[in-house]
């Protein structure tokens, strides 16, 4: 989890959370990490562009956050 945050954070603490992955998990486990994390990322992306709507459930759960940070008034903005 540590790994993730560092991934989308300031980039402070990113070679210092990859070290320790690489020394707790090895450098395969690494890479499969940052592949995992990259693949989300790029389909978070995909969706975002193609204007995929959100799901009901993810929608009516982040009514308050989407409020709060402005979200819906974005141009890509789609439920």
């Amino acid at each position: 989890m540590s790994f993730v945050e560092a991934c989308f954070g300031d980039g402070d603490d990113l070679a210092a959370v990859r070290d320790e992955v690489t020394t707790r998990l090895g450098a395969d486990h690494l890479i499969d990490a940052a592949a995992v994390v990259a693949n989300f990322h790029m389909m978070t992306r995909i969706a975002d562009a193609t204007g995929t709507p959100l799901d009901p459930g993810t929608a009516g759960m982040s009514v308050e956050l989407r409020n709060d940070l402005g979200l819906d008034a974005l141009t890509s903005a789609r439920l």
